[in-house]
């Protein structure tokens, strides 16, 4: 029965975080100052495009995932200690084992993770590993909450607004305390841009035999006449 909430639960706040990031996109993330209607109403594809981009982090969907429901799973196993070692309702333990330990582990240490792993694919699991992290921690809190009352409602409320911004701020690929969790554009996405900014036309070169002077009288003109201009002179006429 809990596993079945801590899923539903999953799914839902899932789904309510995507619809948080895309409205704080367009609000604030983005320069639009004018919206049309089916950006505010019709945003179901908006949504569904921002969880697939979470699972695709590492660029394949199959790790991504397994990444987000396992680091979801071992929080809600690890939540379930909290009522073994504790007795029903409130309690110091239950307290203790729903704090985002892991969560905020994972997210002070990214600079050194990513310093190891800057060119590897694990680099990519850190994104859905710590969005299973905290959609997890919240999940389990809510099973917990509704079923036994095992944890206090303002402790809950203070999970929800510590973890909801952080993910909101790495949906949107935007850096959070300074910290991006996008990976680095390597050598070879960019070098072919600057190769083809210093690549020459060939058909813009100048000529290798230009004519003479003597040969072209109006190799000299600074400037060239436009069609409908006459470039002779009146006195000539």
């Amino acid at each position: 029965m809990e596993f079945f909430l801590l899923l539903l639960f999953l799914v839902c706040f899932g789904l309510f975080a995507s619809v948080i990031s895309y409205y704080v996109k367009i609000l604030f993330f983005s320069a639009k100052a004018n919206y049309r209607r089916e950006e505010l109403t019709d945003i179901r594809g908006d949504v569904f495009r921002i969880l697939l981009d979470l699972l695709e982090s590492n660029g394949n969907i199959l790790y991504g995932s397994l990444a987000f429901l396992g680091s979801a799973l071992f929080v809600w196993l690890w939540s379930l200690l909290g009522s073994v070692l504790g007795e029903k309702g409130p309690g110091v333990f239950e307290h203790i084992f729903h704090m985002p330990i892991f969560f905020l582990a994972l997210f002070f240490s990214y600079p050194m993770i990513r310093q190891a792993y800057e060119e590897t694919s694990i680099l990519g699991l850190v994104k859905p590993a710590l969005s299973g992290l905290a959609l997890g921690n919240l999940a389990s809190g809510a099973v917990h909450y509704g079923l036994d009352r095992d944890l206090y409602f303002l402790f809950y409320l203070l999970l929800f607004f510590l973890q909801m911004p952080v993910l909101v701020f790495i949906w949107n690929r935007e850096p959070i305390f300074g910290v991006s969790f996008e990976p680095a554009p390597t050598f070879e996405e960019t070098h072919h841009w600057d190769e083809t900014e210093m690549e020459e036309d060939p058909f813009l070169e100048e000529p290798t035999n230009p004519k003479d002077s003597e040969e072209d009288p109006f190799a000299m003109e600074e400037e060239p006449y436009g069609i409908g201009d006459d470039p002779f002179q009146d006195e000539i006429k």
